[in-house]
């Protein structure tokens, strides 16, 4: 069985790198991405879905 992931290092760097700013601008729900830089801060996996994945990849 192989699970395709998304989360690797670049999109990590990405996320955590995203400005308030910014965040309005790609249309990326503030909570969404509060918990996301939150658990990537803290050494967590993260799940991003493709809709996210899609606008930060612009």
């Amino acid at each position: 069985m192989v699970i395709k992931r998304n989360d690797n290092l670049e999109i990590s760097q990405r996320i955590l790198s995203i400005t308030p700013d910014e965040r309005k601008r790609l249309g990326i729900s503030k909570s969404g991405l509060w918990y996301q830089q939150k658990k990537l801060s803290a050494g967590k996996t993260i799940r991003v879905y493709q809709k996210v994945f899609r606008k930060i990849n612009k």
